[in-house]
């Protein structure tokens, strides 16, 4: 597996489109309206997402809570109430389904809500359809399949501002989720911390 995504919590969508727009970033909103989130696509390696309130509505959380259970809907309230920066991370199998990553992870106690069609239909109006593993705990970044037949990066690209891809994720870790990061992760992008908290320290960009 790889760097999938990179999310960047923020309070105000349309705001922070804005403002990444004017740091030179070619930016597109998640749907074409009434959108919680927006993308920074690179022609290779990870991309960024921008999420307000975790990527939905407060109502859409309780809803979410109520019908799929209060441990997934705990895990976009903590993204929702997290502080404007750097939040989580996704890691990013490019194709097949996650059944041998998923049993992996609950043999060792991180469970998490495994969705075998999911989907979602852009502001390009192109639906994208995945794989995902929204683990529980917050502290284990979320597992999920490239993108089935459509593909939404752009070839060859520079955004405005000259930058072209990410080159590097650093991530801290506790001994626990490090080893586990090690153990399905091979992408020469990640950089991993060991240390006494989790989240992503720094992401660097490459001209």
């Amino acid at each position: 597996m790889k760097i999938g995504h990179v999310i960047y919590a923020v309070k105000d969508i349309d705001k922070a489109v804005k403002e990444w727009t004017e740091r030179g970033f070619t930016v597109e909103y998640g749907k074409s309206c009434k959108s919680h989130n927006a993308y920074i696509y690179f022609c290779e390696g990870p991309y960024i997402e921008l999420v307000e309130g975790g990527g939905m509505s407060k109502f859409r959380r309780k809803t979410l809570a109520l019908f799929k259970g209060k441990a997934i809907a705990q895990r976009f309230d903590d993204l929702a109430e997290h502080p404007e920066g750097w939040a989580c991370m996704c890691i990013e199998k490019e194709s097949g389904n996650l059944e041998s990553e998923v049993d992996y992870l609950r043999s060792i106690g991180i469970d998490g809500k495994y969705v075998k069609s999911g989907h979602r239909i852009d502001s390009k109006n192109r639906n994208l359809k995945y794989k995902c593993y929204y683990t529980y705990d917050y502290n284990m970044p979320f597992l999920m399949t490239y993108f089935e037949g459509t593909d939404p990066k752009p070839i060859d690209y520079i955004h405005p501002n000259g930058i072209r891809a990410i080159s590097r994720v650093v991530y801290r870790a506790t001994k626990k989720y490090a080893n586990t990061l090690r153990g399905l992760v091979k992408d020469d992008r990640l950089e991993i911390v060991e240390t006494f908290n989790t989240g992503i320290e720094k992401v660097v960009f490459k001209r």
